[in-house]
């Protein structure tokens, strides 16, 4: 496994929750592939780049105070065709019908390496937590 794919991938996340944190929605459009797949929390599917940048550019618009962060645990990187896994932890809040909820969970994540660097196919977001402030 190579420590610097590890570090870009690590480093290519925080960049990542920079721009979510940031509402910036062009950034967060520069690290997903065309072909982009989400799993939320809540089980809805959203399939290519625009549909994933999409689903933040609603949740900002619907809720100024949504927040998410995640947390690589583990990354495995598979140098000879390109790709790695993250597995890791998200954190998240949002303001929801009856007030504010406090979510946590798990998430895990495919990776490929292409010119323009280590782009998301795929994610996948698992909520083990959900708490009403």
């Amino acid at each position: 496994m190579s420590n610097e794919s590890i570090q870009a991938i690590r480093t290519t996340r925080s960049a990542l929750n920079d721009a979510i944190a940031q509402r910036d929605l062009e950034t967060i459009a520069a690290f997903f592939l065309p072909s982009y797949h989400v799993v939320t929390a809540r089980s809805m599917q959203r399939t290519g780049k625009d549909a994933g940048v999409r689903s933040w550019a609603d949740l900002f618009e619907r809720d100024a105070s949504a927040t998410h962060e995640t947390a690589p645990d583990e990354i495995i990187v598979n140098e000879e065709w390109g790709m790695a896994q993250e597995l890791g932890r998200w954190t998240g809040t949002l303001m929801a019908s009856d007030g504010p909820m406090e979510l946590a969970g798990v998430y895990a994540a495919k990776w490929h390496n292409t010119a323009g660097g280590w782009l998301l196919q795929a994610e996948i977001f698992t909520p083990l937590r959900v708490m009403r402030k």
